[in-house]
């Protein structure tokens, strides 16, 4: 019981000398966790168009059911910034978060429907890259769409990065698929087999890494989604 207090008082004190505040207004924080409650709402471009017309200039091929993000993406803008803080600052709750925003986007996305049989698969990092940060931000935002929508997240070593590939930043589409290629290996391919699968990943820009994902999994599944907090 001491120790209980001890903990909240030491709590409350670093909340009041160092106030956790949104990463975007500044606003200061209480239960939320990096955005207020506003700005996770409104503070960013709703990703509108769902489903099979959605690529937004990708070339979606027939055997993707559908695309579908929460937000476009803000070249040097406030969602920018939050993913790079999420990806780099160790903002691990803010994934979750994130996640749990998306997750209630998808539950009304019928193309994917019933979401609870589907399979979410988060882009695996390779093990150095994963190492080095402490995390996968993927696989964070995919846990937040699983608290939502009651989807099962793949194994974390059902498939696994082979190649740490260089950044796609900056890189045309061309060089991107030249990049990607052959830098996953599909290890369990049972948890996939006759399984919708939601490939979800924190951006897509040209598509290139998750449609390389996609084809490696393609043999195995029902159907396949794709599916990013934002579409740049």
């Amino acid at each position: 019981m001491l120790v209980k207090l001890i903990k909240t008082f030491r709590d409350d004190l670093t909340g009041l000398l160092y106030p956790v505040t949104c990463l975007v207004c500044g606003d200061r924080l209480r239960d939320q966790t990096h955005l207020c409650s506003y700005c996770l709402n409104y503070a960013f471009v709703p990703f509108e168009r769902e489903g099979r017309e959605s690529g937004g200039g990708m070339i979606l091929p027939d055997w993707i059911a559908m695309q579908d993000a929460l937000w476009e993406f803000d070249k040097g803008g406030y969602l920018q910034d939050v993913l790079h803080q999420l990806k780099y600052n160790g903002l691990e709750k803010l994934g979750s978060a994130l996640g749990r925003q998306l997750g209630g986007k998808l539950r009304h996305n019928y193309w994917m429907a019933p979401l609870e049989d589907s399979l979410l698969l988060p882009v695996p990092l390779h093990s150095s890259r994963q190492r080095k940060r402490g995390y996968n931000q993927a696989s964070l935002i995919a846990g937040g769409v699983a608290e939502v929508t009651g989807a099962e997240t793949v194994g974390s070593n059902a498939v696994i990065r082979i190649r740490n590939t260089a950044t796609q930043t900056g890189l045309n589409a061309r060089v991107r698929r030249k990049n990607i290629g052959g830098a996953f290996h599909l290890v369990q391919s049972e948890q996939f087999r006759n399984r919708p699968v939601i490939i979800i990943d924190d951006v897509i820009t040209t598509g290139a890494t998750v449609m390389e994902l996609a084809s490696l999994i393609r043999p195995e599944a029902a159907c396949i989604g794709i599916v990013t907090v934002a579409k740049a």
